[in-house]
């Protein structure tokens, strides 16, 4: 069994854009196994030296147990110690996740993100993420309330904290958890500026996996003090990016994966019900890629 890294060394690993790893899957419905390896290579030639596999980005609600077991292995050897490796559990019982954490560990990943039942209790809560925290170290997800997160921080085990609540809530948490966990954005890069000042230093980068010298030159300019090329990034890229998603059925998870076969790097395709970009969205979607400049015209 490989050995289990130390939560300090985590957290001190934990900073700079991360790759979220966004699963994709070819027209017949089957995993895109080449497309992944190409993100994963992708984000680590980038600069990012995070890998990490989530919840919704990797699209575990379309998957069965057995996929999500073979995703991660797939991004532990591919990784193969480039980076550090972040997996993570469904909304499984506590048996369920302790015995994935116990699989994880043993191939070598290096932090587990845990997400909970929503229909549990608070004391059913905390009781999950203690049993699991003996495993591995555990990374907390979402917006738990305080009542949680305050019986928690005697585990050594908890170390990280991606938050997915609201700016209010992010900015609280932050202020009252920041010296204990390390923080990471979920969301954009607006998200990520708007933590910044906070101390956040971890943040979820969807051009990592596409456009890696967009994620570059984004965590350059927040070092730097570059409020103009930030807010450039945010403005010239990132708002067009998404904002396309609201004329495009399956979002922006669509949008996302047709960025990435219009780069040449995986198949756009998602697993029904969630719906791929049509032709004609690839199209539009195409159209602002090149007005953006993450693309060039033939």
């Amino acid at each position: 069994m490989p050995p289990v890294k130390n939560p300090e060394e985590i957290k001190t690993q934990l900073e700079g854009p991360v790759n979220s790893i966004p699963t994709t899957f070819l027209p017949d419905g089957q995993l895109d196994w080449q497309g992944i390896g190409h993100i994963i290579d992708i984000g680590i030639a980038g600069g990012s030296n995070v890998s990490l596999l989530t919840y919704g980005d990797s699209q575990f609600d379309f998957l069965s147990d057995e996929e999500v077991a073979q995703l991660t292995r797939f991004l532990i050897d591919r990784v193969d110690h480039r980076a550090l490796t972040v997996a993570a559990t469904r909304r499984w019982p506590d048996d369920k996740a302790v015995q994935f954490a116990e699989y994880c560990r043993d191939l070598g990943a290096d932090l587990l993100m845990v997400l909970p039942s929503d229909q549990t209790q608070p004391i059913g809560k905390i009781v999950h993420y203690r049993k699991v925290a003996e495993i591995m170290p555990l990374m907390l997800v979402g917006c738990p309330a305080y009542e949680i997160l305050d019986e928690l921080l005697d585990v050594p085990n908890i170390c990280c904290f991606k938050e997915d609540g609201s700016l209010e809530y992010a900015k609280a948490a932050i202020h009252r958890y920041g010296d204990h966990w390390k923080f990471m954005t979920g969301g954009g890069l607006w998200r990520n500026y708007t933590q910044w000042p906070f101390g956040v230093r971890a943040f979820f980068c969807y051009p990592s996996s596409f456009a890696p010298h967009v994620a570059a030159r984004w965590w350059q300019a927040l070092q730097e003090g570059d409020a103009k090329t930030a807010g450039t990034l945010i403005a010239q890229i990132e708002d067009p990016f998404w904002g396309i998603a609201d004329d495009v059925a399956g979002g922006g998870q669509a949008v996302w994966r047709t960025a990435l076969e219009t780069h040449g790097i995986a198949s756009r395709h998602l697993r029904a019900p969630a719906l791929s970009a049509t032709d004609e969205e690839v199209e539009k979607i195409g159209a602002v890629l090149e007005a953006i400049g993450l693309i060039k015209s033939p």
